[in-house]
């Protein structure tokens, strides 16, 4: 079939009217893993969100994905490996860049990731770390260089002390149980004692294996000389405890019954009037309870229990009492990644739901709202195949009241059509007009939905729409007299068109 006639089949296809597929989570999930802002499927395949991806987006050349790192200097960053070890970076900082991939050199057998200030330090499986600056920009300066004097480690973190100035201080966890700390500027390492026997640390807080928790102090008396040396204590109004959890301001564990405890900073006003209320002694929180893991996300505290209910209470206030109000916010969940304004949730079918800021197209839905009160659900990961070609997306496929919707660009890109684009008039323009071929010709007025072939006005069912500038049309069900056929493989979560 000559490229004319697989053109003018195309537009065909967007244009008429059947059903193609409703895109829910009801199919058989290929998700291998996932994580706030990515996920990776069975066959090895990464697709990212967020930013100038409003839904899951395949990515192209990256096969055999292993793991994904999240949130490592920005919101949305990621860090993910390879099946040959070799790591790479995506900065995700800036809705008007496309994605990059940048590689990390140096790194192999990445476990671990985590930025602070002006480092980025990195954990091997073998236990060694590696360190990298940041950049002016807040990106990733590779290649990263091995950290001599630390070794054996099982676990990083972060936090800054105030000395009267913020110095930022990594701590370490070994694979012997026992954590050190960094002297200044990462020139030296030396044990937190009496800190032996740790199975998790997080912050200034560490976690023993009897279920006692451990803390040093982040402040320190302003008038007094420096000094290197940690005074830890134990908190003694918790034991029992088999996960702690904690942010730059606030703790939180959970103890052996699943009971939930908080400590730190609550918070009231915003922008530069926010003011920090702290209490330094665990308050168990009542009003949850069988708790399985909890996260912070931005002015809330998230609850996973154990039969898979999902609890959100609120940290606007002067104080967080006992019996504060836990509001039941999705049920069916069987794990939770967060970042730091919104989490990823996904249900015991494998799909997944998103809740919370939106702004960056954090939770996948295909558009920019800025924020989701209740849960909704993440867009399904969709492959489209041209010829049993993968096609690349810029973007990817949205689904609309059981319709999908491909970018303008994809499939027309791959047939070597000229596409323009007004952005006063919102018009786009695709014209075919090679050489022993008839012209073919699409116009769509985005403001308008009016459409026309050939210089001829189709009405559509479905319109066209925008999202983040990139405009969608409706994939629909050509029939193979016309010289294509598509599929909506629901099991596969691909959509094949197949040409003569």
């Amino acid at each position: 079939m000559k490229r004319r006639g697989l053109l003018l089949s195309i537009i065909t296809l967007l244009l008429i009217s059947p059903r193609v597929c409703a895109a829910g989570n009801d199919s058989t999930s290929h998700i291998r893993s996932y994580d706030s802002g990515s996920l990776i499927q069975s066959d090895g395949s990464l697709w990212l969100w967020g930013y100038n991806q409003s839904v899951p987006t395949r990515v192209e050349g990256k096969p055999n994905v292993i793991k994904t790192f999240s949130n490592i200097i920005n919101e949305g960053d990621l860090v993910f490996t390879l099946q040959d070890h070799s790591a790479w970076y995506v900065p995700r900082n800036n809705i008007s860049e496309s994605v990059k991939f940048v590689p990390l050199e140096g790194l192999q057998n990445l476990a671990a990731v985590s930025s602070l200030n002006d480092h980025v330090l990195a954990l091997t499986n073998e236990g060694s770390i590696f360190l990298a600056d940041q950049l002016d920009n807040r990106n990733i300066s590779s290649p990263f260089q091995t950290l001599s004097g630390i070794d054996e480690v099982a676990h990083i973190d972060s936090y800054y002390e105030e000395r009267p100035d913020y110095e930022e201080r990594w701590i370490f966890l070994k694979k012997d149980g026992s954590v050190w700390k960094n002297t200044t500027a990462l020139q030296g390492f030396e044990p937190i004692s009496p800190l032996k026997d740790i199975t998790a640390i997080t912050k200034n807080i560490a976690l023993k294996k009897d279920g006692t928790v451990w803390t040093w102090p982040k402040e320190f008396d302003k008038n007094a000389a420096p000094s290197e040396t940690l005074s830890v204590s134990q908190i003694q109004a918790l034991s029992g405890i088999k996960t702690i959890k904690a942010n730059r301001y606030s703790n939180l564990a959970i103890d052996q019954q699943g009971r939930l405890w908080f400590w730190g900073a609550t918070v009231t006003g915003a922008l530069d009037n926010t003011t920090y209320h702290n209490t330094n002694i665990p308050v168990l929180l009542t009003g949850v309870k069988d708790v399985k893991d909890v996260f912070f996300v931005e002015r809330s505290l998230l609850a996973l229990t154990t039969a898979g209910n999902v609890y959100v209470a609120s940290l606007d206030g002067e104080k967080l009492l006992p019996n504060a109000p836990f509001t039941l916010l999705a049920q069916n969940i069987q794990s939770i990644k967060a970042g730091p304004r919104h989490v990823i949730m996904q249900k015991a079918n494998d799909a997944l739901w998103g809740w919370g800021v939106n702004k960056h197209a954090q939770l996948g839905i295909g558009d920019y709202e800025f924020l989701y009160s209740t849960p909704v659900p993440v867009q399904k990961p969709i492959l489209v195949r041209l010829n049993s070609t993968p096609v690349p997306l810029s973007n990817g496929v949205i689904t609309r009241n059981g319709q999908a919707f491909i970018p303008l660009r994809s499939v027309f890109d791959q047939l070597g059509a000229d596409i323009t684009y007004d952005f006063n008039s919102k018009i786009a323009k695709m014209n075919q007009s090679k050489a022993g071929d008839h012209p073919v010709s699409l116009e769509i007025n985005f403001k308008t939905s009016q459409t026309k072939v050939n210089g001829k006005s189709v009405e559509l069912t479905n319109p066209p729409f925008m999202v983040n500038g990139i405009g969608y049309l409706p994939l629909r069900l050509i029939s193979e007299t016309l010289g294509a056929k598509v599929d909506w493989l629901q099991k596969e979560d691909t959509i094949v068109i197949t040409t003569k």
